[in-house]
């Protein structure tokens, strides 16, 4: 089963996601240190983030390293998509 964390105000997705049976930790809105806390201990396979660009890279930069073959994170702001490998 795939394990994802939900970080901000994502309640359709949470559901959706639940729905077709992906287990959904779903945290609402938190700052990063916070938020890259929760996806630390959760050992998450994603994490989904509804925030300003600039959290979002804090969120990253505050989860620990893992080897970057595991790690994709995708910024959806407003149709602004972006890839920020890690």
């Amino acid at each position: 089963m795939i394990r994802v964390v939900l970080v901000g105000d994502l309640p359709a997705l949470a559901r959706e996601l639940r729905d077709r049976g992906v287990e959904v930790v779903y945290t609402g809105p938190l700052a990063p240190g916070p938020a890259a806390a929760v996806a630390a201990q959760e050992d998450p396979d994603a994490v989904a983030v509804a925030d300003h660009v600039d959290a979002v890279a804090a969120l990253v930069d505050d989860i620990p390293v893992v080897p970057a073959a595991d790690v994709l994170a995708w910024v959806d702001t407003a149709g602004d998509r972006t890839h920020h490998p890690r």
